[in-house]
């Protein structure tokens, strides 16, 4: 708090809430997950996966590796007109061939994920949010922003020959999250799963034990 003004941002309160579970902590989060192997857990804030990735390899052939990483995702503009609830996409979302190879890859570039636990088997991706909902920019190729977090993640993976499975997450309000058609979406794909929407309430307890 500056100036006695209560700092109500979503990094603000995400970084003061997961602060504690760094380190030796980290695992707890991770087994509220469902790791099976929470020995070596990693947990990391506002990780920008693809930038990062892009600044220590080379950047043009890496940006390439990125956009050739879509192509796992093909059928993805389908699924989503498919699926009931969501506004009508512009001509571009989803559109994977090069006629927007930059802009596409700026979209996975430019992906922040809150919150980013790694065991030895998973890559586990949070979205944290605190009186807000779910963007969706149309402007964006990957217009969803849990849909581009996750394409991101898997991209990445893939590209490192990890063999991590990507798990997404969200920390919400209580009964914030399930109603969105985002998630929603998540969940129908089988990308997500129902047990790990979280609450802030959730987090302050693992944080405490």
């Amino acid at each position: 708090m500056a100036l006695g003004i209560v700092n109500r941002t979503e990094n603000w309160k995400t970084a003061h809430s997961l602060s504690p579970l760094f380190g030796d902590k980290a695992h707890l989060l991770a087994q509220r997950l469902g790791e099976q192997q929470p020995e070596n857990v990693t947990l990391e804030l506002f990780w920008k996966g693809a930038r990062d990735y892009c600044a220590q390899e080379d950047r043009e052939a890496a940006r390439e590796r990125l956009f050739a990483g879509c192509e796992q995702f093909g059928n993805l503009r389908q699924m989503v007109e498919e699926f009931d609830g969501f506004q009508e996409l512009q001509p571009h979302n989803y559109d994977f061939s090069s006629d927007h190879t930059e802009q596409l890859v700026n979209n996975l570039v430019n992906t922040e994920i809150d919150i980013v636990l790694e065991s030895s088997q998973k890559l586990y991706i949070g979205e944290a949010k605190f009186k807000s909902g779910f963007n969706a920019v149309s402007k964006h190729v990957l217009v969803h922003q849990l849909i581009r977090q996750y394409v991101m993640a898997k991209i990445l993976v893939d590209i490192r020959g990890e063999g991590r499975q990507v798990v997404p997450f969200l920390v919400t309000e209580e009964g914030a999250s399930a109603r969105a058609h985002q998630v929603r979406f998540m969940v129908e794909q089988g990308w997500m799963e129902l047990s790990h929407m979280l609450t802030w309430t959730d987090v302050r307890n693992l944080a405490a034990s």
